[in-house]
């Protein structure tokens, strides 16, 4: 599992900010563990740090772009788009979070998470505090409110995370269906 975990900040890093980032952080932990180590094996929360501290960005802020980025793989962008037909519904399945990811990853800590709504705001309650996962979940929440088209204004307030929703169809969000991606403008033979 922490491999798997590993990897996926190595390739968000990767895929965010460039291989010259990601070999300057790896070439900071084999000098910190004094010895050469494989690309990806001081990869972990360390490097998220380390590359926060180069690029001069706060961790909370770097931990919200990784949940973001989580969003755009598709595997997970399916998951979590299996939880509701449109944004709001998406944010009052979220209790659901914790045993939908353990499905896929049974070792994958997800804290229990409670959902509270009024008229256009939902709250988010983490009934397990983790500051890593409530930044996570800040970004996935952004990233979601963008692939379903919605206008919304997310905030961390202790331990829960507001979202107000202003419009749940500002704008077209993404295609899914449970059908899988499906080719547009195919060349046949």
């Amino acid at each position: 599992m922490k491999s798997l975990i590993n990897r996926a900040i190595e390739e968000f890093l990767r895929a965010t900010y460039g291989e010259d980032l990601v070999q300057s952080v790896a070439d900071e932990e084999a000098v910190a563990v004094g010895r050469l180590a494989p690309l990806g094996a001081g990869f972990g929360t360390g490097a998220l740090e380390r590359a926060a501290f180069r690029l001069s960005k706060p961790l909370p802020e770097m931990f919200e772009d990784l949940g973001g980025w989580m969003t755009r793989i598709e595997p997970v962008r399916r998951l979590l788009r299996f939880s509701g037909r449109d944004f709001k519904d998406f944010l009052l399945r979220l209790e659901e979070l914790p045993g939908r990811a353990h499905l896929v990853l049974p070792d994958l800590e997800v804290p229990r998470l409670q959902v509270e709504a009024e008229d256009q705001s939902v709250w988010l309650v983490m009934l397990e505090p983790d500051p890593v996962w409530q930044h996570l979940l800040v970004g996935l929440i952004r990233g979601m409110a963008d692939d379903y088209g919605a206008l919304c204004l997310i905030s961390v307030e202790g331990l829960s995370i507001r979202i107000d929703i202003w419009d749940e169809q500002f704008f077209e969000g993404r295609i899914f269906s449970l059908q899988g991606a499906q080719l547009s403008g195919a060349v046949s033979s």
